[in-house]
């Protein structure tokens, strides 16, 4: 077999992220060795599977809806996606003021004012202060896909609390009758 190309290792690698192929697939595309596949998707998961999924409902969509119908799914889609990064990208300048309130030194800041210049004295946070930031931290975890909640977990924990445990007591020696 011939010496496998950087292209081809960036192709064998996306086809195995789709989830749509084995490594024995790859091995029969591409025309490499089972060992060269598994060297390439060693500890890969298949983690574009959802949007070859979402793919395939847009081609079923597009065989299905007219055209209306389509364009403004399409413009619905993209006001989202646009959104969203809106989001994302406030919540990491956020992230980046919070740090730099916490990391913050204790050197007097001299803001101007007018004519002349006042100096201003850090205060030290409180623990309301670190509560809040840690409020902001966690939101922001949740928008940037770092902290992934679900309603399911947050059920099952409901679910968990709700059972009930009853204890009873016996005396030692007493028998089951």
């Amino acid at each position: 077999m011939a010496k496998i190309t950087d292209e081809t290792k960036k192709q064998v690698i996306a086809d195995y992220l789709t989830g749509k192929f084995s490594q024995r697939d790859l091995v029969k595309k591409y025309n490499i060795s089972l060992g060269t596949a598994n060297k390439l998707t060693k500890d890969l998961a298949p983690e574009n599977e959802r949007y070859v999924e979402a793919e395939v409902t847009m081609i079923a969509a597009r065989q299905t809806l007219p055209n209306e119908q389509m364009n403004a799914i399409m413009n619905a889609a993209k006001d989202e996606a646009y959104n969203r990064g809106l989001i994302f990208n406030a919540t990491q300048k956020n992230l980046v003021k919070i740090t730099e309130m916490l990391n913050k030194n204790t050197k007097h800041e001299k803001v101007g004012v007018g004519d002349g210049v006042q100096n201003f004295e850090p205060v030290e946070l409180n623990a309301n202060d670190y509560k809040a930031l840690q409020d902001a931290i966690d939101k922001a975890s949740l928008t940037l896909g770092v902290n992934p909640r679900t309603a399911q977990t947050l059920i099952q924990n409901t679910n968990a609390q709700q059972t009930k445990i009853q204890i009873t007591r016996r005396e030692i020696g007493a028998s089951d009758e």
